[in-house]
């Protein structure tokens, strides 16, 4: 079902937040991918994960060439190419992989983990410790989520309670600080479920402590400041782990793509454009209740925009990947 606004859902009945303000902003010489938001789904290219039933959440991210799937209550990562076929199995040794990014110009995978954020070199197959991430108490202060963008690397620490950094690349140098009370609303806001960027904002999902609704703000890229108290996409149950997160990805300059996760209602994948303001969700249809999106993430690869989606199914313990390329 296709709706262009979810106020009228459930979903925002409890909340009186507004949903995104129109933002104007002047790009040159971008191509802005234009998505058929429809379609995504239905024209997917689909294989199964196999040997992954017992995990509920998988962290991912994408390349231009490369897949790469892991975390839960696994130390293994395991590494595709867009058509499903298994490269590599690594070892990260530690206690999962909270979450996985991209970064060009270190041309290779981040992956943070509990006490540690390590590099992974695809054509060397290499794992490397980053050794200068300074965590005054690695107990308490764990990695929990990452996004890139150009020389830019932003680690949000402990779900967001402690804080959220911003670091240079390649050298890893911290050049900015965010505490948790400077994102989260006084005694609103609970935790921050992730955080990515398109160059231009930074969006956070952000769950709100008394409803246990999701949400996602936005903020400037360069001042960290918020820009947008946002959409409201979906409530859970209440729990804060792997199987409630709420994820986003960017699609382009203006348009970001978001997901509840398990039991978190409604079972919907949503569309936001903050630039028009307009907001879209397809939630899914009536006999495939049992399945969810619990992660979301997107790459270009030749001027042509990769969806890549981890869907699971409820009963019959399946993990898919969805490939969706335009």
């Amino acid at each position: 079902m296709l709706t262009k606004s979810p106020l009228t859902n459930r979903t925002n009945q409890l909340s009186s937040t507004l949903l995104i303000k129109p933002r104007v902003h002047t790009i040159l010489n971008h191509k802005k991918h234009q998505i058929n938001f429809e379609q995504i789904d239905r024209y997917s290219h689909k294989f199964n994960l196999l040997n992954l039933s017992n995990e509920k959440w998988l962290a991912m991210a994408s390349s231009d060439k490369y897949i790469l799937i892991g975390g839960g209550s696994s130390s293994s990562l395991r590494l595709f190419d867009l058509h499903g076929n298994e490269k590599y199995i690594i070892d990260i040794k530690t206690f999962a992989a909270f979450d996985l990014a991209w970064s060009n110009v270190l041309n290779a995978f981040l992956i943070a983990g509990y006490d540690r954020l390590q590099m992974y070199d695809v054509e060397k197959n290499q794992l490397t410790l980053v050794n200068n991430i300074d965590l005054i108490n690695k107990k308490d202060n764990y990695l929990w989520s990452i996004a890139c963008h150009g020389t830019d690397l932003f680690i949000v620490l402990s779900d967001g309670l402690e804080s959220v950094w911003r670091l240079s690349l390649p050298k890893f140098q911290r050049i900015q600080t965010l505490s948790g009370s400077e994102i989260r609303e006084s005694n609103s806001d609970d935790r921050i479920s992730c955080i990515r960027t398109n160059g231009q904002s930074i969006g956070m999902a952000i769950r709100q402590r008394t409803t246990n609704q999701w949400r996602v703000d936005l903020f400037d890229y360069n001042t960290m400041i918020r820009t947008h108290r946002g959409l409201t996409i979906g409530y859970g149950t209440g729990a804060f782990n792997f199987l409630e997160r709420c994820m986003l990805t960017p699609i382009n300059d203006d348009q970001w793509l978001i997901i509840g996760g398990y039991k978190v209602q409604p079972n919907a994948l949503t569309l936001m454009d903050e630039r028009t303001g307009e907001i879209k969700q397809i939630e899914r249809q009536s006999d495939k209740q049992n399945e969810f999106i619990s992660n979301i993430c997107t790459s270009n690869n030749n001027n042509q925009q990769i969806i890549t989606m981890i869907v699971m199914n409820n009963e019959t313990g399946q993990r898919q990947i969805h490939v969706f390329e335009q």
